[in-house]
């Protein structure tokens, strides 16, 4: 069990056991909060004369539930954020002894301080929740003050919560200062940091780009490889806090993957007031805002996860007192800290463990989505290629939908498929998300459910941004993922892209296995269609053979993975007349 955070002394262990049963709970996405969650919070504060509180994650997700004295309770102080523009992703639901539903000026300064997604008071009395207020950011002054949206009191029974969520949603947009209100010093500015002269910074300040950070400087040291404590040399890495220090910038990224051990050596040297953001951590953080289904979401939380672990010395800043009044509590013990990294890691593990049984009920569900298409006998061609290649696009093109596609790294992230006319038949397109040079590990891990889309996959078209001047490399990254995932011997397709933003495509010579395209312009959509022709009718074969009277394993397994024309069963033995994969037919005929 999860343990209840604040001042628990005194108080009975069954009143703390009825608080811990709110980490069991887990409320629907678009509830702002769940009934167990009120009376739990309800009957600890008329039983104890004190406040309750649980902070919730938009995943729906109890992160933590404190306790404190009436009129006062210890407030966690949130993880850094990546940008203190944003809200911060949680919600604060509290309690007020007395009935009292309305917001104190300390839970409205809270509500400030953190950027929570929305703060809530509920007046108790008899022991039931009885009215709720809340209070949502508003929008900055010119004088860069933060207003703030009351809204109810609400019948915790009578909560409008779709009302809620838009003002949640509208928040998010109104705190992120215009651009006339807000200097571009202000804004996080970033220095990009690499080894090995002969390459460019050119894919991280796309990534920079996409994440929202101003890029005002880049330093590449020519190494053959990290240096194990600081991944520059010790010289270059003060040269990089000479730059910082010149270009006012306040965050680094790095182009590798750190280990725990360089990312506190280097904020040794850099100082605590510079963020360090690593290539994996950049990227985990772009997959996040991309995710919108509860799949993707599932698998970026695990990669994050998984990222965290072994970093969480010194980003764990939990549980530091923002209370209101004066003194009174404030003083650790020596050693308080040790052990609440322990206990966050503890918990750590415990969503470990809950998102990998969640990512396997996730690939269970696609092992039987997949059987049922291969009972039905449609083909699957799968979209593969490197990030803003255009495979979304294409998707659109081949199958009339409306699939997100911009000019941006990762713009779609979960998965999608759409049913494609083709010829006398029809085929499934999967689009899988896009490969990217030094993708994280952990990141390739967690999307395997989705990405073994194309290993078992009857047709892969591998899309090619044609005029990327870094094609060759890409294509090298996108088979190295493919041979991770075991696609790497399907059938494949190479579908040169944007050929509209070549000067002279007709100079182009790609080979035989190749269709040149714009899928955006709509030029080559025929020829790609009559090439997957083509190429699914070369991937299976129609027979006519006759098998012995006791086939019957071999008559089930033809039915189960091709296409049954006609079966007879005859005194010489079974004539059956199907279509089957090349595979097959070379068994049964060989």
């Amino acid at each position: 069990m999860q343990k209840v955070h604040g001042n628990t002394n005194g108080i009975r262990r069954s009143y703390i056991e009825r608080l811990e049963t709110i980490y069991e709970t887990e409320p629907q996405r678009k509830e702002f909060c769940s009934q167990e969650i009120y009376a739990a919070l309800a009957f600890f504060t008329e039983a104890t004369g004190r406040e309750a509180m649980v902070y919730i994650e938009r995943s729906g997700r109890v992160e933590t539930v404190i306790v404190g004295e009436q009129d006062r309770v210890s407030l966690p102080a949130l993880r850094k954020r990546r940008s203190e523009n944003r809200l911060s992703g949680l919600r604060c639901i509290h309690t007020h002894p007395g009935g009292n539903p309305f917001l104190s000026q300390v839970d409205i300064q809270s509500l400030k301080s953190l950027k929570l997604d929305a703060m809530a008071s509920i007046g108790v009395a008899e022991g039931k929740p009885t009215l709720m207020q809340v209070g949502i950011l508003n929008e900055i002054t010119d004088d860069e003050e933060i207003t703030v949206n009351l809204f109810g009191p609400y019948d915790t029974n009578d909560v409008p919560e779709d009302f809620i969520w838009d003002e949640i949603t509208a928040a998010d947009i109104r705190i992120r200062p215009p651009e006339s209100k807000k200097s571009e010093a202000e804004i996080a500015r970033a220095i990009l940091t690499g080894i090995d002269g002969k390459s460019t910074l050119d894919e991280l300040q796309q990534l920079a780009d996409t994440a929202g950070f101003i890029t005002v400087g880049q330093i590449i040291q020519p190494r053959s490889r990290p240096d194990r404590t600081y991944y520059l040399g010790y010289g270059k890495l003060h040269d990089l806090v000479l730059e910082l220090q010149k270009l006012h910038a306040d965050t680094v990224i790095f182009d590798d993957e750190l280990t725990p051990s360089q990312i506190r050596n280097i904020q040794k040297e850099l100082g605590k007031k510079i963020d360090i953001i690593d290539r994996t951590a950049l990227i985990l953080d772009i997959f996040s805002g991309r995710a919108s289904t509860h799949e993707g979401r599932l698998q970026v939380e695990l990669a994050q996860t998984k990222y965290l672990l072994p970093r969480m010395t010194g980003f764990w800043g939990h549980f530091h007192k923002m209370a209101g009044g004066g003194g009174g509590g404030g003083g650790a013990r020596r050693g308080e800290g040790e052990t609440q990294l322990e206990v966050d890691r503890r918990l750590l593990r415990k969503r470990l463990t809950e998102l990998e049984r969640e990512i396997d009920k996730v690939k269970s569900r696609r092992e039987v989505q997949r059987a049922a298409r291969e009972r039905a006998k449609i083909p699957i061609v799968a979209l593969v290629g490197y990030t803003n290649a255009g495979k979304s696009t294409l998707l659109n093109t081949l199958s009339g939908s409306d699939v997100l596609a911009e000019d941006k790294l990762f713009a779609t992230l979960d998965p999608k498929s759409r049913r494609v006319n083709y010829g006398d038949g029809e085929f499934i397109l999967v689009d899988t998300v896009g490969f990217i040079n030094k993708l994280p590990h952990d990141l390739v891990n967690a999307f395997r459910a989705t990405l073994e889309e194309a290993r078992f996959a009857d047709l892969l078209l591998h899309v090619v941004d044609i005029s990327s001047e870094t094609r060759d490399k890409q294509m090298e990254v996108v088979n190295d993922v493919l041979t991770q995932l075991e696609a790497h011997t399907n059938p494949t397709l190479t579908v040169y892209n944007k050929c509209d933003a070549l000067p002279n495509s007709n100079d182009f010579a790609g080979g035989n296995e190749t269709v040149l395209i714009s899928a955006k312009k709509g030029i080559g959509i025929d020829a790609l269609k009559t090439a997957i022709t083509k190429k699914l009718s070369d991937t299976r074969t129609e027979i006519s053979i006759l098998l012995p009277s006791n086939s019957g394993a071999i008559v089930s397994r033809l039915y189960a993975t091709g296409q049954v024309h006609s079966c007879e069963y005859r005194e010489d033995g079974i004539f059956i007349n199907a279509t089957v994969t090349a595979e097959e037919a070379s068994r049964l005929m060989g």
